[in-house]
């Protein structure tokens, strides 16, 4: 199995009549043929200061040796779906190593349990907040904190941009609970500009993160995204977290999320 063979949205196709072809259709004809393509990621690139590649596919039956850029310090990576057995050892050998697994959840936003807590829409003054909720709700088997290669001040500076730009239009809304006190917890919800579903009615949930102050707000701040999503036309919510992430896994089977992928991030760093 090879990159190009896969889609990370097509565990849907037995739920929509979708064309999973657009993402094979997406790349150049010459680099589907020498079997190889990647791609530099502009923003990852200035933000971090460091040239930052992601490798869109590669096809080990090719039998062409990928044409890596030549880079004086950066990285690339790789998302492989946990199905593609045989890239495994070609990418070890090529000097990648494994960094994280992802599993994607989605919900057919169908069946939802009843709200019993109370949120509200994060604002511009909510950003500072924010910010530090984000980089203080540390996860140290993420991609960004389990990599050598990103330092602590670097992802903390992140993660912080993340969801100020989440607040500022990246996301449709980000949930907040509705207290007196600052919020300590937070969930982004972005509308995928998916060209497999037009009508932008697929949702994600790109962002979450919960201090101890507001310990057990992750269940319903996903649940109030869930009642958006739906009340918006939404026909389906994905979500993807680390399979260490025993705590989230165990609020999407609360929610009604059904597993629908797992994939594995593979990378390699030259400082």
């Amino acid at each position: 199995m090879s990159f190009l063979s896969w889609h990370p949205l097509s565990f849907l196709k037995r739920h929509f009549e979708a064309d999973f072809q657009v993402f094979e259709n997406s790349i150049p004809e010459e680099e589907i043929k020498k079997g190889f393509s990647i791609k530099k990621l502009d923003w990852d690139s200035s933000f971090f200061g460091k040239d930052i590649f992601k490798i869109l596919f590669w096809d080990e039956k090719s039998g062409n040796r990928p044409g890596f850029p030549r880079i004086q310090k950066g990285q690339m990576f790789a998302e492989v779906p946990a199905e593609a057995v045989d890239l495994f050892p070609v990418l070890q050998q090529n000097g990648f190593a494994l960094i994280e697994t992802r599993l994607t959840y989605f919900h057919m936003l169908d069946n939802l349990p009843a709200e019993s807590l109370q949120s509200r829409f994060a604002g511009a003054g909510d950003i500072s907040n924010l910010k530090t909720v984000a980089s203080q709700a540390i996860n140290i088997y993420d991609r960004y904190h389990a990599d050598s290669f990103f330092s602590e001040s670097d992802t903390n500076r992140y993660l912080e941009a993340y969801i100020e730009n989440c607040v500022n239009g990246f996301a449709e809304r980000v949930f907040v609970p509705d207290l007196a006190e600052p919020p300590a917890s937070f969930v982004a919800l972005a509308r995928l500009k998916e060209p497999l579903f037009p009508a932008g009615n697929l949702f994600r949930i790109p962002l979450t993160a919960c201090l101890p102050a507001n310990r057990g707000w992750h269940y319903p701040l996903c649940l109030s995204a869930l009642y958006y999503a739906k009340a918006q036309s939404g026909k389906c919510l994905v979500m993807t977290t680390q399979s260490t992430n025993g705590a989230v896994i165990h609020n999407c089977e609360k929610l009604g999320f059904k597993l629908g992928s797992i994939f594995h991030i593979f990378s390699k760093s030259i400082s």
